[in-house]
């Protein structure tokens, strides 16, 4: 089993999902080569995961679609992602490589792990070592993910990870070819991501969850220096390791409350621009989800093309 597939047909759109302990966020996203994805339809659906099989085939009911294709992005805490300088070996033979990497840096056997990996571009005109990403997850979670579509007609086609999915909407940003500062922030922590020319340059962890920065909450300007600390590192890294130009402004992703004190709080941090991610302004939207920060990451799944690792 493994988490990147094939290349996509997404002639009728593909349907991304997100299950979360309290519910289930759905999309459904029609690429249309260099025109505007459109979002067709995007929801959450309360329910423990009891629930989340019959509320999927009821919303797939809902909206229309009798089948289709399905690209699960997992949620945070279902996996884990390590940097590692991967061996010189033919691309086909990385992933069993990296394999024997990592066996001691996860808490679990690795005969029940399901590895991954993809390599982060290399700037041409610097030596040194490469690095890649190493996705693992335990098989019992995947085998999962394809069992609640089992009573559907969707046909899963990729697992993907948040790191990724959130590459897939960066790349729909303006400047996105020539670099691009995505910030996300879940309940419990927050991923920076920084992509440039549709791949994922880097990603980091960030353990400021979004509760901490709503307005009012205990701490909040400690909480706000602290991420915009982390932002700051990440961009001074891409800068310098890539060889590229500076980013020049930060994207934040929906967050469920008002953001603009954050923002204003972010950019004087930053000293640059930071603006909020709309979704209307990226897609052609027949429906605008309620809450979408909840339903960003399956937004993203339903935006995967192609597969990124060898």
């Amino acid at each position: 089993m493994k988490f990147f597939s094939h290349k996509l047909s997404f002639s009728r759109g593909i349907v991304g999902v997100c299950q979360e302990p309290d519910g289930m966020a759905v999309a459904h996203v029609l690429l249309r080569g260099d025109a505007t994805p459109q979002l067709i339809a995007c929801d959450f659906l309360s329910g423990g995961v009891g629930e989340q099989a019959a509320l999927l085939q009821g919303w797939l009911k809902k909206v229309g679609l009798a089948a289709g294709r399905a690209v699960f992005s997992l949620a945070v805490d279902e996996y884990q992602m390590l940097q590692v300088a991967p061996p010189e070996v033919p691309d086909n033979e990385l992933r069993d490589a990296v394999r024997w990497q990592i066996r001691d840096l996860i808490d679990f056997p690795l005969e029940e792990a399901v590895v991954d990996v993809f390599q982060v571009p290399r700037d041409t005109r610097r030596e040194g070592a490469r690095t890649a990403y190493v996705v693992v997850a335990r098989q019992n979670l995947l085998r999962q993910k394809v069992a609640l579509l089992k009573d559907t007609k969707l046909k899963l086609q990729a697992i993907d990870i948040p790191e990724l999915v959130l590459r897939n909407i960066g790349n729909f940003l303006p400047n996105a070819d020539r670099g691009v500062a995505l910030l996300y922030f879940g309940s419990d922590s927050g991923q920076i991501i920084i992509c440039r020319d549709g791949k994922l340059c880097l990603a980091r962890n960030i353990n400021i969850g979004a509760e901490a920065l709503r307005p009012g909450a205990p701490y909040w300007q400690d909480m706000v220096d602290s991420a915009a600390l982390e932002v700051q590192r990440s961009l001074d890294f891409f800068e310098s390791n890539f060889s590229q130009p500076a980013i020049g402004s930060l994207t934040l992703a929906p967050l469920g409350f008002d953001s603009a004190e954050l923002i204003v709080n972010l950019g004087n941090a930053l000293g640059i621009a930071v603006q909020p991610l709309e979704i209307a302004e990226l897609f052609d939207c027949q429906i605008l989800p309620d809450r979408p920060e909840q339903c960003l990451l399956a937004i993203g799944a339903a935006l995967r093309t192609e597969m990124v690792s060898s």
